[in-house]
């Protein structure tokens, strides 16, 4: 019959026995899970972003268009906002408290538009995953 610090004939470390390292791991993988159980983990998470994937801004003599895409949100999860010629986009969706996998996702990018735009006139279209936000210059 092996000892405690013995192992068996398959390679296994006898009953009750882990590497020291493992043994490490296991404990702090558990209390992990039982302190931020339900927490989203980044790198689980594919839909996390920080700022859209394509911002692209065209200058025209008669406005500005600056466009973004951001698929995955519905045009109710937009806010667009332009303070001082400083164009921000933000989008944030949430899953509805009770279902089965909740999912948040946020992105946002603030891009310095060129001087001469009316904030007053602004116009935004969302549209198959494309934010187009039209910034009419001044006369």
């Amino acid at each position: 019959m092996p000892s405690g610090s013995e192992k068996r004939a398959t390679g296994a470390p006898a009953r009750g026995e882990y590497p020291p390292f493992d043994l490490l791991r296991r404990t702090f993988a558990s209390l992990f899970d039982r302190a931020f159980a339900g927490w989203p983990v980044p790198f689980e998470m594919s839909r996390e972003m920080t700022e859209p994937r394509n911002v692209a801004m065209e200058e025209g003599e008669k406005e500005v268009v600056v466009r973004a895409e951001i698929p995955g949100f519905e045009a109710s999860e937009l806010e667009v906002t332009l303070r001082n010629n400083l164009l921000t986009l933000r989008a944030e969706h949430r899953e509805p408290e009770g279902a089965v996998e909740r999912r948040h996702a946020r992105l946002e990018r603030t891009v310095m538009l060129p001087p001469g735009v009316d904030p007053d006139r602004v116009e935004a279209r969302h549209r198959n995953g494309v934010l187009q936000v039209h910034d009419p210059r001044t006369p």
